[in-house]
């Protein structure tokens, strides 16, 4: 049995990785309606609105020629731009996640004699597609 190797997993957004991304993460969520009534034993659940976010840390460089960096997504969240992004291995045959998302979040941490890092968190909008690398 083969494991899906981590280093690989890069996320995309606008077609161009994340220079000196360190790590992404990936969730996905339902709201649930839950109706309780004098007829029913106990709350019946019925899922309702799916949502999806996903979370990337960096570190932070000044030598950035054609890879998204920091600047380039602080640009994206002022601009609030709805951008296309995937999140695979590149590896035929395994997972790859895609979607559209906007960033909706971002923070830089430049802590004394630390290399400085950053993370944004990305709001889906619409459907997460789950398929396979060609």
């Amino acid at each position: 049995m083969a494991f899906q190797d981590g280093k690989l997993m890069r996320i995309t957004v606008g077609g161009k990785e994340i220079f000196h991304e360190v790590s992404v993460s990936l969730s996905g969520g339902t709201e649930f309606k839950d109706v309780a009534t004098k007829d029913t034993s106990g709350t019946e659940s019925t899922p309702g609105s799916k949502s999806w976010t996903a979370s990337v840390e960096g570190v932070a460089s000044a030598d950035v020629t054609t890879e998204h960096d920091l600047k380039a997504m602080v640009d994206l969240w002022n601009a609030q731009t709805l951008s296309a992004i995937t999140v695979t291995d590149s590896v035929s045959g395994n997972i790859e996640f895609g979607g559209n998302a906007y960033i909706e979040n971002w923070s830089v941490d430049a802590a004394n004699e630390e290399s400085v890092t950053f993370s944004y968190s990305l709001k889906g909008s619409g459907a997460l597609t789950v398929g396979s690398v060609a």
